[in-house]
């Protein structure tokens, strides 16, 4: 008899926030959420960051926490910049593509 083990995060479908994403964006509109791992010189109020100095460990940890605020403010689109694909990265480059879909 062959035994399921469900794993947190191995799911297709992990948290999704319900909203449309688009990935490995360079710019965005002013309608949508744009999640930056890196902090940019202009300022927007549609500017979230993972991380205050490009850390990838505190990027991971608060990525939920910032797809949950972005909702929560009532954004109907989401923009994510390139996440560098190394490390942990790797990691919430998987998370972030199982959140964009629905």
């Amino acid at each position: 008899k062959i035994i399921k083990i469900k794993v947190p995060g191995t799911n297709k479908l992990h948290y999704s926030p319900g909203i449309p994403m688009r990935l490995n964006a360079k710019i965005n509109d002013q309608q949508e959420a744009f999640i930056l791992i890196k902090k940019r010189k202009e300022a927007s109020k549609n500017y979230f960051y993972l991380t205050k100095n490009n850390n990838l460990n505190e990027a991971a940890k608060n990525l939920y926490k910032t797809l949950r605020k972005i909702k929560k403010k009532g954004y109907k689109k989401i923009a994510i910049e390139k996440i560098p694909n190394v490390d942990i990265g790797e990691a919430i480059n998987d998370r972030i593509i199982r959140a964009s879909k629905k």
